[in-house]
């Protein structure tokens, strides 16, 4: 063996022995259950799909649990509606759901329209900001899978609960009391899942720049792994025209922050009344979007070696042909292109 590989080869030891050492300190001061090395399973955490094709690959596969989401958005935009696909979402992979309801607006019935199992979600109403996370906290450590705050803006903390609103206000007490919380919640928490809705405010004189600001202070924001506003696009009507009886609508939503994958990421996703998520507009889109249906000739897709004229007989053929949306949904979560197609030059129509 030469000198340089026998260097090599002590120096290779040294490190490992010092590793060693170094993880015997950490397990020793901060447990075995916190210190670990870096490919160690624990920190592998499992991602929950939606089963929503637009909105899992605008958000990279779905929620990862041990992190922290929010959904912001105006009043009625479909805040609440994301938390509910969630909810049965985890409900479905069999996780324990929590859901803290401070606006107390909780309706059994229309939950239950979006596929949540009402029988088994666990719904809270506490009284302060502390009593709120200090429930959180435990549930976590207890096991539960999803925990959903809704909102944080309805949220007060202990000491104004406690206090008449004529009495002395204490600056900025919501933020710092929310901050506070969130860094507990986030040390207690290792696996569960936190989903958190937000409003949408307006700051006063803003005359240049985005006016519109979350309650709750700027800690919030750095918590979060995922931020995702909603508004809603179109009105989905019975007769396809805007004077129409509105029987849902196209919930537009966009990533604002994503520490797992590209942010300013976008979906749309046809919402109707009767609890009914339009599953296949959505792979359509998304097909279109990374070139398995390609449209470059104006009016017509092309699938396989077919040529379809406009998107309702292209709805149509996958409305009949359930091997075909199988396919196009396998090829749109592998982002293969169809096997055997060969997307040339358009032919002449």
């Amino acid at each position: 063996m030469t000198k340089a590989k026998t260097e090599k080869l002590s120096l290779e030891d040294e490190a490992k022995k010092r590793r060693a050492v170094l993880m015997d300190l950490t397990t020793d001061r901060i447990g075995k259950k916190r210190g670990m090395w870096g490919d160690d399973s624990r920190l592998k955490m499992d991602t929950i799909p939606l089963d929503i094709p637009q909105f899992d690959e605008m958000i990279d596969g779905g929620w990862r649990r041990g992190r922290i989401g929010m959904v912001i958005g105006e009043a009625s935009m479909g805040k609440t509606l994301v938390t509910q696909w969630t909810i049965a979402a985890f409900q479905r992979r069999g996780q324990a759901c929590g859901f803290v309801d401070p606006e107390k607006t909780f309706d059994a019935e229309w939950f239950e329209k979006t596929g949540v199992k009402t029988n088994e979600l666990i719904v809270a109403r506490p009284s302060s900001t502390e009593e709120a996370f200090d429930l959180a906290g435990d549930w976590a450590e207890a096991g539960m899978g999803l925990i959903v705050m809704d909102s944080l803006a309805a949220l007060v903390p202990k000491y104004r609960a406690e206090h008449e609103l004529s009495e002395k206000e204490v600056m900025g007490l919501a933020a710092h009391k929310l901050s506070e919380a969130l860094a507990q919640f986030t040390n207690r928490n290792w696996d569960s899942f936190m989903l958190c809705t937000n409003q949408l405010r307006s700051k006063v004189g803003v005359v240049y720049g985005n006016p519109d600001e979350i309650p709750g202070g700027r800690a919030q924001k750095f918590y979060s792994t995922y931020i995702v506003e909603v508004k809603r696009a179109s009105w989905i009507t019975d007769t396809g025209k805007p004077e129409g009886k509105k029987e849902g609508y196209v919930l537009k939503a966009k990533t604002i922050k994503n520490k797992l994958a590209p942010p300013y990421q976008e979906c749309q996703v046809p919402f109707l009344f009767t609890g009914v998520i339009d599953t296949l507009a959505g792979l359509l889109e998304i097909g279109i979007d990374i070139g398995l249906l390609d449209n470059s000739t104006i009016g017509y897709y092309r699938w396989k070696d077919m040529k379809i004229h406009g998107k309702a007989q292209l709805r149509a053929h996958f409305e009949e042909n359930e091997a075909d949306r199988e396919e196009l949904k396998m090829l749109i979560e592998t982002n293969d292109l169809p096997a055997g197609d060969e997307f040339g030059e358009e032919e002449e129509l």
